[in-house]
């Protein structure tokens, strides 16, 4: 297989009309390089086909002679014009919606980033308030084993000073009574009358003398 001659002449034509050098060669071949008016006229004529724009592929040569001078019309200029457009409104729509699949590729992975953060961060807070609770059971029973070692300690010092074990349980329940004092100090009454029975004697003993 191989690509078919054409007339080197229109096919540069066709491509500085704008034509891609596949569509214009499958143009001349399959016009039969007969003119650069019929080349066009394939064109319009295959536009939407889906292999218009690969390189056509053929197992024979076939001669080509010299055209016969062509000259572009005004309609074969727009139509060729038109052509041009087609084709770059088509590519222009296709960048588009490759474009609009990757955005929404895009916002797709930020969601399913974003559902696994906040899944970790959950995930953590639960790991967190396990360990506390963790923390606070291992707390007390810390402190009921002091505190029971401390009950220990206490009815074995009971037990060595002579006291039986029961004694101490009474003592635990009985709350401890305060007793206060008397900021003031008494004085015995012996005391006071003595100290009166003196100030009497001095104020006679003044009077007399």
């Amino acid at each position: 297989m191989a690509v078919p001659e054409v007339d080197k002449k229109m096919l540069g034509e066709l491509e500085a009309m704008g034509f891609p050098r596949p569509r214009a060669t499958r143009a001349l071949h399959y016009s039969g390089n007969a003119s650069l008016g019929a080349a066009i006229d394939w064109i319009i004529d295959h536009e939407n086909d889906a292999d218009i724009d690969e390189m056509p592929l053929v197992t024979v040569d076939i001669s080509i002679g010299s055209p016969e001078p062509f000259y572009f019309t005004e309609a074969m200029k727009i139509k060729a014009q038109e052509l041009r457009d087609q084709a770059r409104k088509k590519k222009e729509e296709e960048e588009k919606k490759l474009e609009r699949e990757r955005e929404k590729g895009r916002i797709q992975s930020g969601k399913q980033l974003i559902e696994a953060k906040r899944s970790l961060e959950e995930n953590e807070r639960k790991r967190n308030i396990e360990f506390r609770k963790a923390e606070k059971e291992e707390e007390k029973r810390a402190r009921e084993r002091i505190r029971w070692k401390l009950k220990q300690d206490k009815l074995e010092r009971r037990v060595n000073v002579g006291l039986p074990p029961e004694q101490l349980v009474a003592e635990e329940r009985t709350p401890a009574v305060r007793i206060e004092q008397n900021p003031f100090p008494v004085r015995s009454v012996a005391k006071s009358e003595r100290m009166r029975e003196c100030l009497r004697s001095l104020r006679r003993n003044h009077k007399e003398s």
